[in-house]
């Protein structure tokens, strides 16, 4: 089957699990035998597939008459003959044939996208200019898919959602929007109306949608009112194989994430306050950027255990990988984790990871450890089991991981298969 993709993010560039889930998925379904052409807003030297075909949409020329507006008007024409054959005496106009013929004529005038697509540069980001570069990517997306006759499109996060609404409007083609979190799980009581707005719009018009747990796809039925018939339910999948867990001796915690309200990194520092006033030697890190970093920051910074706990910023994800080896425990304390792909990683690594109840992840590994995010008792002693308990650390590394070698490549890209033939 011919697939055109739409994303905002492959890896390395990133800025979460967004890219890495994208990426996966598109090789799996081309390594299967599909044609998948995945479209970036702007692709850089470091982004490479060998499976998928990378478009990249900045280096497009936009086809600019496209998007003109045709105005259409008649205007007539009137032609003149004499007769060859005068008579004397008598006035030429007798011999005139005056002939009149409407013409029907179109023109090209500018309209806004036509101007906005030579106007506005494409970098790929989230920055303020986002509206206009959304709807420069939409009308290029309508253009590729208009010289690539795609069978289906398949978008990923609201951020391409207009485009496959474009398409499926300008082109008929059916339309699959695959929904890694929606913007009541990235910000909560901040979510923004108009991020609820594009992705309500898209769900209404989506001929299928992939959610990557059921708890999403109750978010999605629930906030949005949509039918769940429409809905199927996907795991993510992870090009990464198992480890086995390292043999030393328990002594690092580390948070991988956002610092959003969503990840609650400040949850992470409390349990990390905690257990430096008990006593234990405990390293922890806090892996990822985001705009409570500055507010975390000047709090551990004013505590007595500011030497315990480090910031590392942004890692791309082969860092964060090669992180994993030092790393003894994965703390996943976030209010909405509708998959948690960072999760997983850490399991097929060997890490036990310690997630706030609710985490999506946990439908398909139900062994993961999970309490309530608010009780702080609960994760403390949850931490101080599986850092000084050998016996119930292995135990768990192990039970997760034989349950997340079921979450495989096939299984998903079947279920992708049907799904497509559904929206056929």
């Amino acid at each position: 089957m011919k697939v055109l993709m739409l994303g905002w993010e492959f890896p390395p560039k990133i800025s979460g699990g967004l890219g890495v889930a994208s990426k996966s998925l598109a090789e799996a379904l081309a390594q299967k035998g599909h044609e998948v052409s995945f479209l970036l807003p702007k692709k850089d030297s470091t982004q490479v597939s060998n499976d998928v075909n990378l478009v990249d949409a900045s280096g497009l020329t936009p086809d600019v008459e496209f998007w003109k507006r045709k105005k259409v008007y008649t205007e007539t024409l009137s032609e003149t003959s004499i007769g060859s054959m005068l008579m004397p005496y008598l006035d030429p106009e007798i011999f005139v044939n005056n002939k009149t013929k409407s013409v029907e004529k179109v023109t090209l005038e500018n309209t806004e996208e036509s101007e906005l697509l030579e106007r506005i540069e494409l970098t790929g980001t989230y920055e303020s200019n986002l509206g206009a570069e959304l709807l420069k990517y939409a009308m290029l997306a309508v253009q590729v898919a208009k010289e690539e006759q795609p069978e289906i499109i398949h978008a990923h996060d609201w951020i391409t959602f207009r485009a496959a609404v474009l398409i499926k409007k300008t082109l008929n083609i059916p339309i699959i929007l695959h929904t890694h979190s929606t913007e009541h799980d990235r910000n909560g009581v901040y979510a923004q109306q108009h991020v609820i707005d594009e992705e309500r719009t898209g769900f209404e018009q989506a001929d299928q949608i992939i959610a990557v747990s059921q708890k999403l796809k109750y978010t999605i039925i629930g906030s949005y009112g949509i039918d769940s018939s429409k809905i199927k339910v996907v795991p993510n999948i992870l090009n990464i194989k198992t480890s086995k867990p390292g043999i030393r001796k328990p002594k690092h915690i580390a948070f991988v994430g956002r610092l959003t309200h969503q990840k609650s990194p400040s949850i992470f520092i409390d349990l990390a306050r905690d257990l430096c006033s008990k006593g234990y030697d405990f390293n922890f890190s806090i892996i990822g950027d985001g705009y409570l970093r500055g507010d975390l920051e000047n709090r551990v910074a004013t505590s007595n255990f500011s030497d315990r706990i480090v910031f590392e910023g942004f890692l791309d994800r082969s860092e964060v990988l090669k992180k994993f080896s030092t790393i003894d425990l994965l703390v996943v304390p976030s209010a909405s984790e509708p998959f948690g792909l960072v999760a997983m990683e850490a399991i097929l690594k060997g890490i036990p990871v310690a997630a706030a109840r609710g985490i999506g992840l946990g439908e398909f590994i139900p062994s993961i450890p999970q309490v309530e995010r608010w009780d702080h008792y609960s994760y403390i002693r949850l931490i101080e089991r599986l850092m000084t308990d050998d016996h119930y650390r292995k135990d768990v590394i192990s039970t997760c991981q034989k349950e997340a070698s079921k979450i495989t490549p096939e299984r998903s890209v079947g279920i992708m298969e049907q799904i497509y033939q559904d929206a056929l």
